[in-house]
C-alpha cells in the first residue's frame, strides 16, 4: 500500500503592506490558512489560523468570535488578530513579519 502526501497551496506575499494585509485578511476570512511568521522574540512559527466566523464559532468560543469582530473595525490595525487552532484561542501577528501563507491540503474538521 502506498501513501500520498498532499501539499497545500502556497501564495506569494506582496511587498506592499496594504495589499499583503488585504490578501491575508481575505484568505483568513475564507477558512484555515497556515501562516508562518517571525514573533516578537525572533522565533519563526507556523500556525493554523482563521478569521472565518463559522470556524471560530465551532472551534472557539463567543469571546474569540467577538475579538475577531472587534478587530474588523480597525482594518489597518497592527497586529492582525486571528484564531489559532492549536492554541484554541485568539492570537495576533504583524503582517510585516509574515514569511509564508499556505492553504493546507486538509482542514481540521476533515481529520476527526
Amino acid at each position: 500500500m502506498s501513501t500520498t502526501t498532499r501539499n497545500g497551496i502556497g501564495f506569494s506575499l506582496s511587498s506592499n503592506l496594504f495589499t499583503r494585509t488585504s490578501e491575508v485578511m481575505s484568505l483568513l476570512a475564507n477558512g484555515w490558512v497556515e501562516v508562518t511568521y517571525r514573533k516578537g522574540d525572533g522565533k519563526v512559527v507556523t500556525r493554523l489560523a482563521t478569521r472565518n466566523p463559522t470556524l471560530v464559532g465551532a472551534f472557539g468560543n463567543h469571546s474569540d468570535a467577538e475579538a475577531i469582530r472587534k478587530s474588523d473595525k480597525d482594518f489597518d490595525a497592527t497586529p492582525l488578530v486571528y484564531f489559532d487552532y492549536s492554541a484554541g484561542g485568539i492570537r495576533s501577528l504583524c503582517v510585516e513579519d509574515l514569511r509564508a501563507v499556505v492553504i493546507p491540503a486538509d482542514a481540521p474538521e476533515n481529520n476527526h
